[in-house]
């Protein structure tokens, strides 16, 4: 390659970078990101907190749990062949295996490895519903509300019907990148208001952690795709969608917050 040639190619990367760096930063002060929802929960400004916070649970396991689905099908769509084989590590990294890197990671934020090693993240997930009470059995007297059905499902149409740059736009700079802004004032909420052991809510303690490195994984492949001009209204298009989603779903969780009675303080 001429010099000419490679000084082309850095500033098409550049250019690429800069696209999604402003992208990213369109996506953390979107509302999904910085949702009054989650600022009540993290105030424990509803009537009762622990109930706001067990309807969450119930109602966000059916994203969460078909969160594999969504990674595999952004995979399908992706035709480089080292951007696969980046999302194939997060991919093995949400069956349960860390690297020594992400082990240390979880041992800095205080969490055993012991408790995530091994274990895939819909399980970590069912961990946290077990500790609730919530069985299979309960599970399925209590289906969940529509408003979580149309996200979970909308979602997955996201990752597989609009080409590699709206999926990578809908995973990557609309939901990774996000998720740990969006974790932390579930977690704080859930240690204040709700009694589970460390062990049982370590799918919140771990997302705040390592999912800053999937979503810098996501955004270098965002990066990529930006150097070419016709990627980059879908992979706007992908973020905004994913975020306008988790939106609607946190003003549906939010209403349902509200019009729960008050709790007895005893």
């Amino acid at each position: 390659m001429s010099m000419s040639a490679q000084v082309l190619v850095s500033d098409a990367k550049q250019d690429g970078l800069q696209f999604v760096t402003e992208l990213a930063r369109e996506a953390a002060q979107h509302r999904a990101a910085n949702h009054p929802y989650l600022e009540a929960l993290a105030a424990g400004d509803v009537p009762d907190p622990a109930g706001a916070l067990a309807d969450l649970a119930r109602q966000y396991y059916v994203y969460s749990a078909d969160f594999v689905r969504y990674l595999s099908a952004t995979i399908g769509q992706l035709e480089y062949l080292p951007h696969r084989a980046a999302l194939v590590r997060n991919l093995t990294e949400e069956s349960g295996v860390l690297s020594e890197h992400e082990l240390e990671e979880v041992k800095a934020a205080g969490v055993d490895p012991a408790w995530v090693q091994g274990v895939p993240h819909p399980v970590l997930f069912r961990r946290f519903l077990d500790a609730l009470g919530m069985t299979e059995a309960w599970l399925s007297d209590n289906p969940p509300c529509d408003d979580a059905v149309i996200w979970s499902r909308t979602f997955h149409q996201c990752c597989t019907a609009g080409g590699p740059a709206q999926a990578v736009g809908a995973l990557g700079l609309g939901t990774e990148l996000i998720v740990p802004q969006i974790y932390r004032p579930i977690l704080r909420a859930i240690i204040e208001h709700l009694d589970v052991s460390p062990r049982e809510r370590v799918f919140f303690d771990l997302h705040t952690t390592v999912d800053d490195a999937h979503g810098e994984v996501l955004l270098e492949i965002a990066a990529d795709l930006a150097t070419q001009a016709e990627h980059r209204a879908p992979l706007r298009l992908g973020m905004q969608m994913a975020l306008h989603l988790r939106s609607a779903f946190f003003d549906a969780m939010h209403r349902r917050a509200l019009a729960m009675p008050m709790r007895e303080v005893k």
